[in-house]
């Protein structure tokens, strides 16, 4: 027996010392798949949470604008709804006495059913980056991606802003000098409740931009969060006290405000890994962080400043805005009555 112990003990020897090195190299292997990175949300109770990563969508292609029409606003006709699809509404010329007479153009969607329907729509602004246009956020994909998610109900029906900012925009100035922040309160907000049926509540008015876009949609939303109650930032740009001062600066009302605490936003950044604009978002958020304001900061692995991270996660920033909006165009308010 001690015999038949001893061979069997000789056997698994010989046996492990073939496999071991096999099993060291499979181990190694610099080729064997390696676990992806998740995406980090980040919010005010000050833990990470990791997420699925968000597939990357194929570039959607530019809605071609309609042709203006003179009043969008609901006939009293009620007719059939049988579009699928919504509409561009430019206006080519919007002469910004704040600006000085230049022409802040900007272009409007409206969605499945708006005209037929007679109904109050939730509203986005979305402000662009600089060096761009006020057809950035259609270049990225927003109408589509809009459109897709009403068709599949994961999104309610929204109008969209698209403003052009201009010069006045690139620039750091603020009441009461002229600003940009006076045009979109004075002048651009007005127009477009004049115009268009639109839900003029600040839990159903949202903006947000894009880089220098979402430095004006944080910085505007701060100061008027009675105005705007949903603010979002994509790869936002927040410069230092040396170009913003204090009561405008996201990042010192951020630390410093005695109102934003209670002032109940919901606030949503976003950046990829390798984005420019990720020490400055990352600022904000530890601000806020430090003093329990609630928000979401979403870490991409993949991508940087460009067109093509935005485009990718667009959807995204549809959710986050129309997360708590009606998807039934039946829910909405009427619009031959006040806004609620």
């Amino acid at each position: 027996m001690a015999q038949i112990l001893l061979m069997m003990k000789r056997q698994w020897i010989s046996i492990l010392t073939i496999l071991l090195p096999v099993m060291l190299l499979v181990a190694c292997d610099p080729m064997a798949p390696q676990p992806t990175p998740f995406p980090v949300i980040v919010t005010s109770d000050a833990t990470h949470t990791p997420t699925v990563t968000p597939s990357v969508t194929p570039r959607p292609t530019q809605t071609p604008s309609a042709t203006p029409t003179a009043n969008i606003l609901p006939t009293s006709t009620i007719a059939p709804c049988i579009n699928d699809g919504g509409q561009i509404i430019e206006t080519t010329q919007f002469r910004s006495q704040v600006a000085g007479g230049e022409n802040l153009r900007y272009n409007v969607y409206i969605p499945p059913c708006y005209v037929e329907s007679q109904k109050r729509f939730p509203v986005v602004y979305l402000i662009h980056g600089l060096s761009f246009r006020e057809q950035q956020w259609e270049d990225i994909g927003v109408v589509d991606a809009l459109e897709q998610g009403i068709r599949l109900g994961v999104l309610p029906p929204m109008i969209l802003v698209m403003p052009y900012f201009g010069t006045i925009g690139a620039q750091n100035t603020f009441p009461p000098d002229p600003s940009y922040e006076t045009v979109i309160l004075d002048e651009l907000l007005p127009a477009i409740e004049a115009e268009f049926c639109t839900w003029s509540n600040r839990d159903y008015r949202a903006i947000g931009g894009i880089s220098r876009g979402g430095f004006w949609a944080y910085s505007i939303t701060y100061r008027h969060p009675d105005i705007f109650g949903i603010v979002g930032g994509h790869s936002s740009v927040f410069p230092d006290l040396s170009f913003v001062p204090p009561p405008y600066n996201p990042l010192d009302i951020a630390e410093n405000s005695s109102l934003l605490p209670s002032a109940e936003l919901r606030m949503y950044m976003d950046n990829g890994a390798t984005d420019s604009a990720a020490s400055s978002q990352r600022e904000l958020s530890d601000e806020l962080r430090a003093r329990s304001i609630p928000h979401t900061y979403s870490v991409n692995p993949i991508g940087d400043h460009s067109n093509d991270y935005w485009s990718a996660h667009v959807s995204e920033y549809l959710e986050f805005y129309g997360r708590e909006w009606a998807r039934s165009i039946g829910e909405l308010p009427d619009c031959a009555e006040p806004s609620p």
